[in-house]
């Protein structure tokens, strides 16, 4: 996917391990990097769109009420230093 910068590549990964985790993340190719000449064609065909942002995504109350308490928590370890 090339980013709404039109210049950066934004390549999705992920798997599972030999134990049963899942993981998945990005890798980001820009000018110079190894590989980023073969996947700017496709990436091209792919653009992000320039008003798409995962920031304005609705959050669920519980999973909001759980990253404050641990916020909270963190908050208050640190201050006891």
């Amino acid at each position: 996917m090339l980013d709404a910068d039109g210049v950066t590549i934004w390549l999705k990964y992920g798997g599972r391990t030999a134990e049963g985790y899942f993981y998945d993340g990005w890798y980001k190719f820009q000018p110079g990097d190894p590989r980023y000449d073969e996947l700017l064609p496709q990436a091209q065909q792919n653009p992000q769109d320039a008003e798409e942002d995962e920031s304005e995504a609705p959050i669920h109350p519980e999973t909001l009420a759980i990253l404050d308490e641990m916020q909270r928590r963190t908050s208050e370890r640190e201050a006891d230093r």
